[in-house]
């Protein structure tokens, strides 16, 4: 694996942690981790097998175990079992400009919101609106996205 795919995935597991409302701390240990890893000149793999990788700042033990398991095994068990205990739906919302995981989580556990189709008739019911931290603007600019990506969907560059 590469130093950007190892990123890659440490940073969809801060996501995925926000999504589930895990502790913010460990989720931004995981973000810090994959920056470092991106800003790294040297390969992930030659740092591992040199006991150098949890020397660098922001990668402790813990973590070093855990990318030490990415690069051996090209997975990781944690990035796993947290998109499995996540509703697809969830991600597919992460496209919509302005919600971000933490945003997400509440709709998921105050309107129940699983999908995509889910948050549209919420908007079209003018239940997000209602929401602490969300207003009638934000509503607009949720259904506005939900109408492009609809639109997207299915469409993909040829080269």
């Amino acid at each position: 694996m590469t130093n950007k795919e190892i990123a890659d995935v440490l940073f969809e597991v801060a996501i995925l942690m926000d999504l589930k409302g895990e502790n913010p701390f460990r989720s931004r240990a995981y973000q810090n981790a994959a920056r470092q890893i991106e800003t790294l000149d040297r390969d992930v793999k030659d740092l591992l097998e040199s006991g150098e990788l949890s020397g660098i700042r922001g990668i402790g033990k813990g973590m070093s175990d855990n990318i030490a398991e990415l690069v051996t095994t090209g997975t990781l068990r944690l990035y796993d079992d947290l998109k499995a205990s996540i509703p697809a739906g969830l991600l597919d919302m992460l496209g919509i400009p302005g919600l971000g995981p933490k945003r997400i989580r509440i709709i998921h556990e105050q309107l129940g919101a699983e999908t995509l189709e889910d948050l549209e008739a919420a908007c079209r019911e003018d239940r997000l609106s209602g929401l602490a931290g969300f207003g009638a603007k934000t509503q607009a600019n949720v259904m506005a996205g939900i109408e492009s990506l609809k639109r997207s969907r299915g469409l993909y560059l040829s080269c």
